[in-house]
């Protein structure tokens, strides 16, 4: 069962990085395209309203978790008459969702001049705009339910597959009509065809890879139903609060300094966002098997796996992290020049509330796979409250660089400490500061290689292309090398390192 699931966890992260790296490659070029079609303020107003969607989407939050939870011991079981009344349900409850958020959304509209401070230089009708965005985001909702059945069966690697074609297509669609007809309407009409043909495929496949899903008649007993309801409210009010820390940055840069800003920051939130989804795609194929894991195996096993999914979290991300800060800067002056480049300050500030993102994805895996949705109520509170106070204040003092530093200092004081807490003390029934000393030196270890990779780059005065692979190969071998000595000795390096050598 172990080498199965380590199987399916490496197919699936291999597919999920081949695939975003193909992303990567296509937005890159889209926006490219885009920039030189359209100008700054279409960016501005494209992440505006990808925020405000963002937000409105939080009645979803909940439902696929707790449903996927509940999916992972059928499957173990082959336990296909509960799939199917799983499945049923996930269906009902998804159609509903889609239809809920289009009406919020359409409530929205008589605000629009509260959240957008100054009206942006565009040629289209603002509201048609969102209208549009709005289509494609309630319609994403539809048909989407049997992505959790291959999900379930960690088989990540054949949505990844579906994925990748679906973007490479709509891509060049893209840049060929921006190119025609540089009309932001038409680019987003096409965005809302590709969604919702890639919701139809993913469905067939799903039947076709399990048959027994066709004329499904199942349901849950009210029991059942009732429990898993339970969980769903849970989860829209614990991840009420991350909608609120990731999903009201763009909106309060829009209201409180100006819509062109979002655009500015948007290329830099497009690159964070895309090496982003590289790493989620990577650890989304393990989280099937972490269900796995959880539903099957001792205590043991899954603390001493949480901690090398903890460890492995810090190696990726602390160096992708210092990437930015040492590099964002200079590529976005070599792909769009000077104009579009933000202060330091603004950079790192981005950059660490990607890292805090990144260490604390391991407790909240692991929390929704051990199925502990009604724990630590109080969090999103926290979460929401201290980031939009620290963001309106230290706006007010430091400007931009204000609203993206509240998002760490809001991280830091709910779901970093309480998910990890949670699960040591329901599931692990262990101390939780060994957690809490962990993040302590996995932090002051990254500050430290930060400094130095920063320093030694800064000294660097070859400029352009040059220059910048220059600080690649710097970035590349600095932080990797310091963390292999420093953690070389430690268990969680050496089980990853065995885990590494029993991959056939």
């Amino acid at each position: 069962m172990t080498e199965s699931r380590t199987k399916n966890s490496i197919r699936n992260m291999g597919t999920g990085i081949v695939v975003q790296v193909i992303n990567i490659i296509m937005e890159f070029v889209v926006r490219t395209v885009f920039i030189q079609m359209l100008n700054a303020e279409y960016l501005g107003v494209n992440g505006l309203f990808a925020n405000i969607l963002t937000m409105l989407s939080f009645a979803e939050l909940g439902i696929g978790t707790a449903i996927i939870f509940n999916m992972y011991k059928p499957v173990a079981e082959n336990d296909q008459k509960k799939i199917k009344a799983l499945m049923n349900l996930y269906k009902k409850a998804y159609n509903i969702i889609g239809i809920v958020i289009f009406v919020l959304g359409l409530c929205v509209i008589p605000f629009m001049g509260l959240i957008i401070k100054d009206a942006p230089n565009i040629s289209e009708n603002l509201i048609f705009i969102y209208i549009l965005f709005l289509i494609n985001t309630s319609s994403s909702y539809f048909f989407i339910y049997k992505r959790s059945i291959i999900a379930a069966h960690q088989k990540q690697s054949v949505l990844n597959n579906i994925d990748s074609i679906f973007y490479i297509i709509r891509s060049i669609v893209e840049i060929i009509f921006l190119v025609i007809t540089k009309n932001f309407a038409v680019f987003l009409i096409i965005k809302i065809v590709a969604t919702i043909s890639e919701n139809i495929i993913v469905s067939h496949k799903a039947d076709k890879m399990y048959p027994y899903l066709k004329n499904n008649n199942e349901k849950l007993d009210k029991k059942e139903t009732k429990g898993i309801f339970a969980n769903v409210r849970s989860l829209i009010v614990y991840k009420f609060g991350s909608v609120i820390m990731d999903g009201t940055d763009n909106i309060l840069i829009s209201s409180m300094i100006n819509v062109e800003t979002v655009g500015f920051c948007s290329n830099y939130t497009l690159l964070i966002g895309s090496v982003k989804n590289v790493i989620n795609s990577a650890l989304k194929g393990v989280t099937a098997s972490i269900g796995n894991l959880n539903a099957v195996e001792s205590k043991e096993i899954k603390e001493r796996v949480f901690y090398q999914l903890t460890f492995i979290n810090y190696i990726i991300y602390s160096f992708c992290t210092i990437a930015f800060i040492v590099l964002l800067t200079p590529f976005i002056k070599i792909w769009l020049g000077g104009k579009y480049t933000l202060s330091l300050l603004v950079v790192i500030s981005l950059a660490v509330s990607f890292f805090i993102t990144g260490l604390r994805n391991p407790g909240y895996t692991y929390r929704v796979t051990m199925g502990l949705f009604r724990k630590g109520k109080i969090t999103p509170y926290i979460g929401a409250i201290s980031n939009i106070i620290f963001s309106i204040v230290l706006c007010h003092f430091i400007g931009l660089a204000g609203i993206f530093i509240a998002t760490s200092i809001s991280q830091l004081l709910s779901y970093s400490w309480i998910d990890p807490y949670l699960i040591h003390k329901y599931e692990f029934k262990t101390s939780v500061f060994k957690y809490f000393k962990k993040f302590v030196i996995y932090f002051a270890s990254f500050s430290a290689i930060a400094l130095l990779t920063y320093v030694i780059c800064d000294l660097i005065a070859i400029k352009g292309i040059l220059g910048f692979v220059i600080k690649c190969f710097v970035v590349l071998l600095i932080p990797n090398i310091l963390n292999l000595l420093l953690f070389m000795r430690t268990d969680e390096f050496k089980q990853t390192k065995r885990m590494l050598k029993n991959i056939h």
